[in-house]
């Protein structure tokens, strides 16, 4: 084969230029959600740190469930030698949308006292893909002042216990992560385990209250019972109880309601009528309990009362009681 000389190579060049190859247009951005922090708040008290914000999804997309961190921190930044106090859930977040987060915390030993900001951040777990990932977090505009650091989880032994006062008893009960000696438990490791006190009334007595300088921390659950879960401070509760004195009321010649009958009401109690009977009783608290009695006649004219009520008062009150009475309306023609 003849060879070409380089003159019409160099005109079969200029003629026919080499193809390229076109480029592709920039793949378009995907949708995507953006959560942020907002408006964080914070308060310190007994060594408890109390936190609350705001999530937003700034996207076009929504946020699945994530997690949302809390730190303690000396400035408005978070950073890796913030304390980390703990976590929340947040559910799933529609585009434009926000949703409130808080949390209360138990502050870790470590801590030295001084004034902090509580630092909080959006999918601190990284379960988001997120249009940009460096705005999640926000620190408090104030700071809180921490006044000791020995009062956190796995600071310590602490110990729960429960006395009771006249006229009942109190049990331990539900015990995990320590011990009870009858109704005193001690925790070895602060910020673990779990213990309910329930009061029993005695008869003629009901349950009042918790009292105690240092009674607080627990949940209150049906019966006046208490749950401490998780305690990082010592608490000595006593439950009171309120003793009570029943009020029983008839009507005569016979206790049928054909006769008459009477009603009863009660301030710092409760009565129940006997439709029956004509009757019923009352049980109030002793000394501050009231309790008012109504004859009606029926077949029969009122006349009076007797037994620890006397007179021909109707209505007929009793005030001030501290014992038992038991009062009869006398019908007649």
């Amino acid at each position: 084969m003849p060879k070409l000389s380089s003159a019409l190579v160099a005109c079969l060049l200029v003629a026919a230029p080499l193809a390229t190859t076109a480029p592709t247009p920039a793949e378009a951005a995907r949708p995507r959600a953006d959560l942020v922090t907002k408006r964080v708040t914070a308060s310190y008290a007994a060594g408890m740190v109390t936190a609350a914000a705001t999530i937003k999804n700034k996207g076009v997309k929504k946020a699945p469930a994530s997690r949302v961190s809390f730190y303690l921190s000396t400035d408005v930044r978070q950073s890796g030698d913030d304390t980390a106090l703990g976590s929340a859930r947040v559910r799933g977040l529609k585009p434009k949308r926000s949703k409130p987060v808080s949390g209360r915390f138990a502050v870790p030993a470590p801590v030295t006292p001084g004034a902090y900001h509580v630092v909080v951040c959006a999918d601190s777990g990284g379960a988001v893909k997120e249009r940009k990932e460096t705005n999640n977090c926000k620190g408090s505009a104030a700071t809180l002042t921490i006044t000791a650091g020995g009062s956190g989880p796995g600071s310590g032994p602490v110990t729960v216990s429960a006395t009771a006062g006249v006229g009942g008893t109190v049990a331990a009960s539900g015990v995990t992560g320590g011990s009870c000696v009858a109704t005193t438990c001690t925790f070895p490791t602060s910020g673990t385990g779990t213990v309910t006190f329930t009061p029993t009334p005695a008869a003629g007595y009901r349950f009042g209250t918790w009292t105690g300088a240092t009674c607080s921390g627990y949940t209150i659950g049906t019966g006046g019972k208490i749950t401490f879960t998780n305690p990082t401070s010592a608490a000595a509760c006593t439950a009171t109880f309120v003793r009570q004195v029943t009020v029983s009321y008839s009507v005569a010649p016979v206790q049928v309601s054909l006769v008459g009958k009477v009603n009863a009401t009660a301030t710092g109690g409760s009565c129940t009528d006997n439709i029956v009977t004509g009757g019923g009783s009352c049980v109030v608290d002793a000394s501050t309990g009231t309790v008012t009695l109504t004859a009606t006649q029926l077949a029969l004219l009122f006349q009076n009362w007797s037994g620890d009520c006397a007179g021909t008062t109707n209505p007929f009150q009793l005030t001030n009681l501290t014992v038992d009475a038991a009062c009869t309306a006398n019908f007649g023609l």
